[in-house]
Order: C-alpha cells, then sequence, then structure tokens
C-alpha cells in the first residue's frame, strides 16, 4: 500500500485508503486537476508471483473499466517494484477459478451426537 500511495502523490494525485471498506478496491485516488477518480487495487508479492482477484475485484474492474487500476507490487521484501494495469479486466487473460469451501458432516456424526426427535 505505501508504494501505491507514494507513487500517487508522486504524480500529484491525492490518495485515500478505502481497504477496510470492501468496495472492490483498496485506494480511491484523485486527479485535482481533473477530478478524474481511480479505483486501484493493490495486490503485493514478497516475490515475483501471480496474484488473484476476489469476484467483487474484478465486478469492479468491470464496471469501471478504465478508471480500475491494478498495482502489483513484487518483490517487496527487497526491491519493490511496481506494475500498472489500467483497467485489468479488459486488459488482461485471467484464468477463473472457483473456490467454494464446504464441510461435509458424515452421517455417522449426525447419529451419534444428534438429539433424535423422530416420533
Amino acid at each position: 500500500m505505501e508504494v501505491t500511495i507514494e507513487y500517487e502523490k508522486k504524480n500529484k494525485r491525492i490518495p485515500e485508503d478505502v481497504s477496510a471498506q470492501n468496495l472492490g478496491f483498496d485506494i480511491r485516488s484523485v486527479d485535482p486537476k481533473t477530478n478524474q477518480i481511480r479505483y486501484i487495487e493493490v495486490k503485493a508479492r514478497s516475490k515475483t508471483a501471480a496474484v488473484a482477484l476476489t469476484q467483487n475485484e474484478w465486478f469492479k474492474a468491470k464496471r469501471f473499466k478504465d478508471d480500475y487500476y491494478l498495482y502489483a507490487v513484487m518483490e517487496t521484501a527487497q526491491n519493490p517494484q511496481l506494475f500498472i494495469i489500467q483497467n485489468p479486466a479488459d486488459n488482461l487473460q485471467a484464468k477463473e477459478r472457483i473456490e467454494v469451501v464446504r464441510y461435509l458432516v458424515p452421517v455417522d456424526e449426525i447419529k451419534s451426537k444428534g438429539e433424535s426427535v423422530t416420533g
């Protein structure tokens, strides 16, 4: 986040950290000259590696198009490198990966630990 905020300030934009609000992006950055808003999703990796966007982030990227940016910071531990992709939904070839977590409770657990109320 620090690398992104510094970059935005260096380029005379006003960044605001909104990551705690779960908006589908981490930083809202405004250009005071044009009032143009950048919706920035920040992904950081200690090494150079793939990043994953959540469904919410991807939907926002599709919605905001050219106003949405992916800032991928690689090698954060030693020599941070910032890669900026405008409109990642249209400009990147992402692979959809479905990951659903469910908890399967075996029937013997239900029978042995549940209270039977059948009449």
